[in-house]
């Protein structure tokens, strides 16, 4: 195998399971999908020119204006997600379902009595979810490179006798001082040594040096991969009408992010020679924190049945912690027979640490049909450059590396979300469609999604809705930190049903 293809492999490696911060969990923290209520979801998100719904406010404040009454608003969410790896294997798929509350909001509307250009300020509340991370995964293969691999990367350089426990020292203490001294790293060469996974060159208490004790072909790998958690956003709004035509509006929002993914693998098929004869390596970690952002925006209206929407969100800066726990089984033989080693230290790695994630320009349009209101159609394109993605730290080489790494890795993305609605009495038909251009350089990572709705208005005010989405998104994915050679591509799919209740008061 060529230097440059193992160098392939080992960042990879490094990048997977280094479950220090990586710059795909700081891409997966800055990205927002379509979620809302029934009527926003149906229309493809496309209501930056729109307003007059709870929903349209997190993409543009201006919006919030729009209300003649106060109102409040929820929105529940059944969902159905499936994925299907493409690739090198015999099996990889994972199929499931959940359901929560993902929208609340609610508008307070003070009219001006005199004529005066703002005539009207309302103060608004929305919280909704604006990703979720939930996700399952299982991919069964075979590889030419295994976990020793990844071990051996990290211990290279390590001195022997700092990874060999003292007198009435347990592997939890041990484990815990190299964390504390080596990082990440000297983890990882603790874990693969006192599994027998790699074996020094020397027994000298300063070698540097090892060499893996697997042997094999290639190996049979069992990977699991199950993350759970969302993105939640919550906008506190004021915004005015200014004379008739024209609605401006400010958000002042803050982000809560809540984290959760565990890796497995199980590695086995190795040689009749090999010492190692099955390895498992599980990976537990937790991310949540909280963080801040602004949006302005304005909507005008021409001619009473053309508008057009711009709006601005800041970056949004996040204080995260995360929380980190792992073990490793390995089945070696040792003089004749298998022995089966338990390395798990009850540690939980603490850090925490600072991201920015990119700043949102949008702009809109819809068209009213009808002297009467019969119709609408709105059209919304939105750009983030995830290039500008960014940990916040002068002083750390490891972050600049990994801000670096996040400019070359990512580019600028832009977004287009079409809706239209037909009104029937007291019904209302809607459909809608949205498309991400793929942020990644190089590779495919776009989704897209369509959309269908229905909604019924009731003699109180009081409004039903009913959407469903169904999305596609390609998710670029690294087996590589369980020694696999190469990155592949997973195809999920969500079906979305949401169902909302809005009344005035």
């Amino acid at each position: 195998m060529g230097k440059n293809l193992i160098s392939f492999v080992l960042l990879f490696l490094i990048t997977f399971f280094s479950k220090a911060q990586t710059s795909q969990d700081a891409f997966n923290l800055s990205t927002y999908g379509v979620f809302g209520s029934a009527r926003y979801n149906s229309m493809g998100g496309a209501f930056g020119s729109l307003g007059g719904d709870l929903s349209s406010i997190s993409d543009n404040p201006a919006g919030a204006a729009v209300f003649l009454f106060p109102e409040v608003g929820m929105s529940f969410e059944m969902n159905f997600n499936s994925s299907l790896a493409i690739g090198n294997m015999r099996n990889s798929s994972i199929n499931e379902s959940f359901s929560d509350l993902n929208q609340f909001g609610l508008i307070f509307s003070l009219k001006n009595s005199k004529e005066e250009p703002f005539n009207k300020i309302n103060f608004g509340f929305n919280v909704q979810k604006v990703q979720d991370f939930r996700n399952n995964f299982n991919q069964i293969s075979s590889r030419s490179i295994g976990l020793d691999q990844f071990f051996l990367n990290y211990a290279q350089g390590m001195v022997l006798d700092d990874l060999m426990t003292r007198e009435n020292e347990t592997i939890d203490e041990l484990y815990d001082f190299l964390g504390s001294n080596y990082g990440y790293s000297g983890q990882q060469a603790f874990l693969g040594f006192n599994g027998y996974i790699i074996d020094p060159v020397s027994n000298d208490p300063l070698n540097n040096s090892y060499v893996s004790s697997a042997k094999y072909d290639r190996v049979d790998h069992d990977f699991y991969l199950n993350k759970n958690g969302d993105h939640k956003k919550y906008s506190f709004t004021i915004a005015t009408q200014y004379k008739k035509n024209t609605y401006i509006g400010l958000n002042l929002n803050s982000h809560q992010i809540n984290y959760h993914e565990v890796s497995d693998i199980s590695e086995s098929n190795y040689l009749s020679d090999s010492k190692i004869d099955f390895i498992r390596f599980n990976n537990d970690v937790m991310t949540y924190g909280r963080g801040f952002s602004a949006q302005v925006g304005i909507i005008t209206k021409f001619k009473n049945n053309l508008r057009l929407g711009f709006s601005y969100q800041s970056p949004t800066r996040l204080n995260l912690t995360e929380e980190s726990i792992q073990f490793l089984i390995s089945e070696n033989f040792y003089q004749g027979s298998l022995i089966r080693d338990i390395v798990d230290p009850q540690i939980i790695n603490i850090s925490n640490y600072k991201l920015s994630t990119p700043s949102k320009t949008s702009i809109s349009a819809s068209l009213i049909i009808g002297s009467k209101r019969k119709g609408l159609i709105s059209v919304e394109y939105s750009s983030k450059n995830y290039g500008n993605i960014n940990f916040i730290s002068n002083q750390n080489t490891y972050f600049r590396s990994l801000n670096q790494e996040l400019t070359s890795t990512y580019k600028s993305a832009s977004m287009l979300r079409f809706g239209g609605e037909l009104r029937s009495n007291n019904f209302s038909f809607r459909a809608g469609y949205y498309s991400e251009e793929s942020s990644i350089i190089n590779r495919d990572n776009s989704h897209s999604g369509i959309s269908f709705g229905i909604g019924l208005d009731f003699k109180n005010g009081s409004v039903l809705g009913l959407s469903i989405i169904s999305s596609d998104s390609n998710r670029i994915n690294s087996l590589s930190a369980s020694g696999i050679n190469d990155v592949f591509l997973a195809n999920a799919k969500r079906t979305s049903i949401t169902a909302s209740y809005n009344f005035k008061l």
